[in-house]
């Protein structure tokens, strides 16, 4: 996961892949049956680890608010380049390989769902708390949030440094009020 996270997909060999996992060409091939099997695996692998963290801080009983920017600080750390990769593994696949290819999109598309009904949940215990507008749409907020998490990863990707990133992130905090 780390390996395609880092180079993406096209950019990752089979040389990459054995260097990462010590597991030789044969045997990767034997247990995914390609390069492109692998990728999946770690898209599986991807959602189940970093985004279901991500979704855990914003499913806390009493969470609102604080739950939310728990969870964008979550992002904020996976995000930054600190195993040799930045950004979000979800992100990139969802411009490198979603247009084209329709289990990779829908990866994405599950990851993203993921995301937004973990926002949403969030969203609607904020506006019963009184910390979100009730008569503003929890559906389209959820979304917003969701989508933000990959603006993070690709603004992350795309170099911008942590001050741009961290404004970002407290106009879309901001805006929830």
């Amino acid at each position: 996961m780390h390996t395609f996270w880092a180079k993406g997909y096209y950019d990752t060999s089979i040389r990459d892949l054995v260097t990462a996992t010590g597991v030789n060409p044969y045997g990767l091939y034997a247990t995914f049956t390609d390069k492109r099997g692998l990728f999946l695996a770690a898209l599986d692998h991807y959602q189940a680890t970093v985004t279901s963290a991500i979704g855990q801080a914003l499913e806390q009983p009493d969470g609102g608010i604080e739950a939310i920017g728990k969870a964008f600080d979550h992002v904020l750390r996976i995000t930054r380049d600190t195993q040799g990769h930045s950004g979000c593994l979800m992100c990139m696949t969802a411009v490198e390989l979603a247009p084209h290819d329709a289990t990779a999109a829908d990866r994405v598309a599950a990851n993203m769902t993921r995301l937004r009904d973990a926002f949403l949940g969030a969203v609607r215990r904020a506006q019963r708390k009184g910390e979100i507008d009730p008569k503003k749409d929890a559906e389209a907020l959820a979304e917003f949030l969701a989508t933000s998490v990959y603006s993070i990863g690709m603004l992350r990707r795309a170099g911008r440094n942590s001050a741009y990133v961290n404004r970002y992130v407290q106009t879309a905090l901001e805006g929830l009020a």
